[in-house]
């Protein structure tokens, strides 16, 4: 008798040797590189959230932010602070918070990863930008930008070191739970 995946439907064998989210080799190989970058606007008092989603399941991802524009080389504007998190970026109400101008930094309709804190928060200061990696199992990554003033713009590169393990082997509500998006 075999063992189904729930997900894909396809037979698992015991001890078998096949690529998945637990096979200790996917995570040990050198990964194929992603890597993208965007600048990321919101209106005042409004919060946006983009999702980046890989093809397949990053063992590592860092999220850089970077100045929103260069003239000669040189950086001419600073970058908000932008808040990094995973899971699904839905508020209390279950209704997902993707999108530009999605919710209000004040906390109307945001997601629980901002209420609750569950984010890590990277800033520009004179002109050199905070970076972070973090050492995680996803097939996704949420960033936001918040801010008080008119113009809040936040700009960011994600790199994310990917195994050869495909994305849609990860369940629906596989990155959830305390510290992600509940307390």
């Amino acid at each position: 008798m075999s063992v189904l995946d729930a997900k894909t439907g396809q037979p698992i064998f015991g001890g078998s040797p096949g690529v998945g989210l637990s096979h200790v080799g996917s995570y040990q190989v050198a990964g194929t590189p992603y890597m993208t970058g965007s600048t990321l606007e919101a209106s005042q008092n409004s919060g946006s959230v983009m999702r980046f989603e890989f093809p397949r399941v990053a063992k590592s991802v860092m999220v850089r932010v970077v100045p929103t524009a260069f003239v000669g080389g040189d950086s001419v504007d600073n970058s908000d602070p932008i808040v990094v998190f995973f899971g699904e970026p839905k508020d209390p109400a279950g209704n997902s918070r993707v999108g530009k101008n999605t919710y209000e930094t004040n906390g109307t309709n945001a997601p629980r990863q901002f209420t609750q804190r569950h984010g890590y928060t990277l800033y520009m200061v004179s002109g050199s930008g905070d970076q972070a990696t973090f050492g995680v199992r996803s097939d996704h990554v949420n960033v936001s930008v918040n801010g008080l003033g008119s113009n809040v713009t936040g700009a960011f590169q994600i790199y994310a070191e990917l195994t050869n393990i495909s994305a849609d082997r990860m369940s629906d509500n596989y990155i959830t739970g305390s510290g992600i998006n509940t307390r």
